[in-house]
């Protein structure tokens, strides 16, 4: 963890702590949400550009083992789906979303590159890109692993309530000023990559313009439902 990030943890974490007895009575009385909030997440569009959804297990690539400390950490998320789009041309894309009705700063999400780099990949963190047709302010954090000669492009957003946070102070800030409101704030964490070797390009810029068009056309495609449920916004 960089020191600013570690700085920044225990500012939040002090503040956390002065007000957390004025308000866990207001915050019991917080709006949860809804048992079936999580349903559009059943239906992702069937065709992204030259993409096309793969069945569930057909021929589908994980992007990383799926070990003990790895299943017990997607038990952590209320749903959790894995699919792939391929294309005869084109990389296959690996996509992954996560959600959780109630987000806290006890609970959050585990960060990509902590699950990459716990199954023996090196991590080389990549300069955030600007996503602003997906939605205003959306960032598309990204990140190369490689393993044994395997790299990967990794790309991926968080929404917390109606804000996108990008690295572990903007995710601490963001629950801080959510909890004063009336709802907890629910979550999505959605990744997308590919194996960089598949894309015919060894040039990391020609790979993220590849993998950004994805994302949003991804969002253009889904239903109402689910693009309010991956980038909603206040």
């Amino acid at each position: 963890m960089r020191r600013r990030d570690m700085l920044g943890a225990g500012c939040f974490a002090a503040l956390s702590c002065t007000v957390s007895a004025a308000t866990i009575g207001w915050r019991e009385m917080q709006h949860v949400v809804g048992a079936d909030t999580d349903e559009p997440l059943t239906r992702l569009p069937p065709r992204i550009g030259q993409w096309r959804l793969q069945a569930a297990r057909e021929d589908m690539v994980d992007p990383v083992e799926i070990d003990i400390a790895f299943a017990q950490a997607m038990e952590l998320y209320d749903r959790v789906v894995e699919r792939d789009y391929v294309a005869e041309t084109l990389p296959r894309i690996m996509l992954n979303i996560a959600y959780k009705r109630t987000v806290s700063q006890e609970d959050r999400f585990h960060w990509p590159e902590l699950c990459y780099s716990t199954q023996g990949f090196d991590i080389d963190r990549l300069t955030p890109v600007a996503l602003g047709a997906v939605a205003p302010g959306a960032t598309m954090s990204r990140f190369v692993g490689d393993r044994a000669g395997r790299r990967e492009l990794v790309g991926y957003i968080m929404r917390i309530g109606d804000s996108m946070p990008v690295n572990s102070v903007a995710l601490r800030s963001s629950l801080f000023r959510q909890s004063f409101g009336r709802e907890r704030p629910d979550g999505v964490l959605w990744r997308m990559s590919f194996i960089i070797g598949e894309s015919g390009t060894d040039d990391l810029d020609v790979a993220t313009a590849m993998l950004s068009d994805f994302f949003v056309r991804f969002i253009k495609a889904s239903a109402p439902p689910l693009r309010a449920l991956l980038v909603r916004q206040s």
